[in-house]
């Protein structure tokens, strides 16, 4: 067995010849540790770089083909689907790659079944890929094939603030910055981000702008995933909806109740088990998603969508008090007081609802009486809000 030093002069040798454009040299040496590709699949993914570059296109897809397949294995699953895309980019027709790949990741060991390949005790657990993960074979492989791979340069934007937020994207290799303005415009660096991060899911989900740029700051490898695509995969593969929308709770609504004066008192387990009770409520335009006068047992977050906010005035004709859209909450009125409702709110287009049952709510405030304080507090703004709106002000509804 080769030690790290003598491969790590491997490596040092082969990669001075290709930088002299001696492919072939630089491939037979990085083949005399061609064996530890399954342990370190950039072996094979060099000897494909450099078969590529020496113009042999059939010798670097088997290459990278090993790759992937070597780092499904390994449980790296967003850098084999940027290779499987690289092999795409070489030739489109191979689309056996990306069902091999789905195979893979079917196969790949459990947690638990999992050993080490020299059999001395069992393997490091493989690492969790969000959104991937709950995937079967058939919902993952329409997934990849929808993945586009872009390439981002050092220095490149891939996006800039105010640019449409239409997208998910996944960090296969390399780092990227995220810069925001200060209050007098300079650039301020926000955070960097490395392989496997992901980000964009709160434009992507919200219907929102970019209120950010992002930069490469090395040269990076980044999987994009389109609404547009996941639209036309969810209408195929329905389940990708609820996998999605899992994930939109686990990124997007768990920010909110992190930053929510009402949620802020839950730790993170807390707000985990609030996460799972949560459900998705879907209805079409002009539904009635609460009526004025009803009793109000849920609270809901705008995933998608917008509604309109109404009350009866002094003459009881309806007022609009206001329209909400994505990242908004309302009904928590009725839901905390159990008082009837003092809005009828109406769904503007087709809305997807986050709900949030009164169980959910009896239970936070069961646990931590000091949330009940800022709930009454946001509840007292919002009534405040709607008896201006009636003229009806110290007339408690």
């Amino acid at each position: 067995m080769a030690s790290d030093a003598v491969i790590s002069a491997v490596k040092e040798k082969a990669e001075s010849l290709f930088s002299k454009g001696r492919y072939g040299e630089a491939i037979e040496a990085y083949g005399k540790i061609k064996a530890y590709g399954s342990k370190d699949p950039r072996i094979f993914l060099r000897l494909g770089d450099i078969a590529r570059k020496a113009g042999d296109d059939q010798a670097s897809i088997d290459y990278y083909k090993e790759a992937a397949g070597s780092f499904t294995k390994l449980g790296f699953i967003v850098k084999a689907i940027a290779v499987c895309k690289l092999i795409m980019n070489i030739d489109p027709s191979r689309e056996d790659v990306q069902d091999k790949l789905a195979a893979l990741y079917k196969g790949r060991p459990s947690k638990q079944a999992a050993k080490r390949e020299d059999g001395e005790g069992p393997a490091k657990a493989l690492p969790r890929t969000p959104l991937f993960s709950d995937f079967t074979e058939e919902e993952f492989l329409a997934v990849v094939k929808k993945v586009i791979s872009r390439e981002l340069p050092t220095g490149g934007y891939l996006f800039r603030e105010g640019d449409a937020g239409d997208s998910i994207y996944i960090i296969a290799e390399g780092t990227v910055e995220v810069i925001g303005r200060a209050k007098d415009s300079s650039a301020v660096r926000l955070a960097s981000l490395g392989e496997g991060a992901i980000f964009g899911e709160f434009g992507f989900f919200l219907n929102a702008k970019r209120t950010t740029d992002v930069k490469g700051s090395a040269k990076s490898t980044i999987l994009e995933l389109t609404k547009e695509d996941l639209t036309s995969i969810i209408s195929r593969h329905k389940r990708v909806e609820e996998v999605l929308f899992n994930f939109y709770k686990e990124r997007v609504v768990d920010k909110f109740m992190a930053l929510s004066e009402v949620f802020r008192f839950l730790n993170n387990a807390e707000r985990k088990e609030v996460l799972s009770r949560i459900e998705l409520v879907k209805l079409p335009k002009g539904s009635v998603i609460m009526k004025e006068g009803d009793k109000g047992d849920t609270m809901y977050l705008i995933k998608s969508g917008r509604v309109s906010v109404s009350s009866s005035g002094k003459n009881g004709k309806g007022i609009s008090i206001a329209e909400l859209g994505e990242g908004d909450f309302f009904g928590e009125i009725g839901l905390a007081t159990s008082r009837p409702r003092v809005a009828t709110v109406t769904a503007l287009g087709d809305l997807e609802l986050a709900a949030f049952s009164r169980a959910i709510i009896k239970d936070l405030l069961t646990g931590h009486p000091e949330a009940k304080g800022a709930l009454e507090k946001v509840i007292k703004e919002r009534v405040t809000d709607l008896l201006r709106v009636r003229g009806l002000a110290g007339v408690f509804v």
